[in-house]
């Protein structure tokens, strides 16, 4: 009890204000590079300094839960990419706006009308940052909700200002669910990182382990009666990206009574989620307590 009272002090006092400041050099540092170093430099800087981040632990030991039957080597491999993944967004925040050229859409045709609201669903992948990048595409703002960083001052230089990418970006939470209702009723966009954990929800399995899962993309598609389109991002190589923009689900097919619908919908978004990370185990954000019921 009192070793958790110290340590909460210790990173209020110091390690979140240390965060903070580092956050500022670094976005002004990468921003004074060109897009593609910025990205490599992110990308290498990261791997040099991981070995003093606690939070890689964590990230190993949920890559071991997820494949134990792969070797200690190829844990390692999917942790070090998964690392200098998280470095090169680091190296690309600065530049979001700058990077189209480096981004290919796919599935463009699997878009909704003009006029038609709907939601994205997508995960923590590649730089997840891009996946409101095809609101560009269709001159929609897309509306995003993100969990709110702990350090205030990271949060102020990553958050505060205003994003390069159109649309709103809302932190999670009573006043973000009001909005996104707000948001689809105007007929507009709304993108939710599916993947995230939360303290309440269902508990459902992703990726073969039982996981805290969000309801929301579930329930506000059958309650304003709006599609799903799932939203897949792949780093094809240093800072080019593949964004998939997938058929939206089939609605109908989900039977039964609201709670059975919601439940097996998000099932199938689990479900589909853990393909694309099975694809690219090392772009996925292994850090967070993804598993903590």
């Amino acid at each position: 009890m009192k070793n958790n009272y110290i340590r909460k002090v210790f990173e209020k006092i110091i390690f979140e204000p240390f965060q903070g400041i580092l956050a500022i050099i670094l976005f002004f540092s990468f921003w004074c590079l060109s897009p593609k170093l910025s990205s490599w430099t992110g990308g290498k800087l990261a791997l040099l300094i991981s070995p003093f981040l606690p939070q890689n632990k964590r990230a190993f030991d949920n890559i071991k839960l997820i494949y134990p039957n792969w070797s200690n080597k190829e844990q390692r491999k999917i942790l070090n990419q998964a690392i200098e993944n998280l470095g090169r967004n680091a190296g690309e925040y600065p530049h979001l706006g700058k990077i189209g050229s480096f981004i290919n859409v796919k599935g463009k045709e699997n878009l909704p009308s003009h006029d038609q609201p709907f939601i994205f669903v997508a995960a923590h992948l590649a730089n997840w940052e891009l996946t409101p990048y095809p609101g560009l595409i269709i001159n929609r703002p897309v509306m995003r909700v993100y969990r709110k960083l702990n350090a205030p001052i990271a949060e102020w230089i990553l958050r505060k200002k205003r994003s390069p990418l159109p649309g709103e970006v809302v932190p999670k939470g009573n006043h973000g669910a009001m909005r996104m209702l707000s948001v689809l009723r105007s007929k507009g966009i709304v993108l939710l990182l599916s993947d995230q954990r939360l303290n309440t929800g269902i508990k459902i399995n992703f990726m073969g382990q039982p996981a805290n899962t969000l309801t929301s993309p579930a329930i506000m598609a059958l309650k304003l009666s709006c599609p799903i389109i799932p939203l897949q991002i792949i780093r094809k190589k240093g800072c080019l990206f593949d964004i998939i923009i997938h058929p939206q689900l089939d609605l109908n097919k989900f039977k039964g009574d609201k709670e059975k619908r919601v439940k097996n919908i998000m099932i199938e978004i689990n479900n589909l989620i853990t393909s694309w990370v099975n694809q690219n185990p090392g772009q996925w954000f292994w850090h967070h307590r993804r598993w903590k019921v």
